[in-house]
């Protein structure tokens, strides 16, 4: 296995994070999740789960890849 895989694959995975938040929040996506009869809390839920797996992928790094 190549040294530098890992990184590139991070690298990947922090991309799609910010397509997937760009999508989720700046879209007609947002229309669906800002609607009035929506919960009040469904805007946070979907930023822990942003929060969430942007940790997520962090975690999975190495220390080394700094």
């Amino acid at each position: 296995m190549r040294p530098g895989s890992e990184h590139g694959r991070s690298i990947d995975s922090a991309i799609l994070l910010l397509l997937a938040a760009l999508i989720l929040f700046l879209s007609p996506f947002t229309d669906w999740w800002a609607r009035d009869d929506s919960p009040w809390y469904l805007p946070y839920l979907l930023w822990l789960g942003l929060i969430g797996l942007i940790a997520a992928v962090a975690l999975r790094r190495d220390p080394h890849d700094l």
